[in-house]
């Protein structure tokens, strides 16, 4: 089976897992601010959602000498915390030769757009 048909497989099973685990997964700790929990992105191709998932891959480029190229993103939740909020997007991204990886990748976001961080950028399938 090739790459974009196991990814076709993984994908519901995936967004399904992060819907169903309490507070998306997220682990609860002692500060009140850090119970939000994490909802849902309505649609995960707009445009300042798919600006966070661009910056996700640029960053982890950069910082790991990939050359990886957005594709598509898939879904993602939003959890407001204080000054800001973290985003967790299933994201398809491709290499020179075309096959499409998905990635899960957290961005940090300050008010006003000014202020982006990657926590995190893992391949999931």
């Amino acid at each position: 089976m090739g790459t974009h048909s196991q990814n076709a497989l993984l994908l519901p099973l995936l967004v399904a897992f992060l819907l169903i685990l309490p507070n998306g997964g997220a682990a609860a700790s002692g500060n009140p601010r850090s119970r939000v929990k994490y909802e849902p992105i309505v649609d995960p191709e707009d445009s300042p959602i798919r600006d966070l998932a661009e910056f996700a891959v640029r960053r982890h480029n950069k910082d790991s000498g990939d050359s990886l190229v957005l594709t598509r993103v898939l879904g993602g939740q939003q959890q407001p915390v204080w000054k800001g909020a973290n985003y967790r997007l299933v994201i398809g991204a491709e290499v020179d030769s075309g096959a499409e990886d998905l990635y899960l990748a957290v961005v940090y976001q300050k008010p006003g757009k000014r202020f982006l961080d990657l926590a995190a950028f893992n391949l999931i399938a």
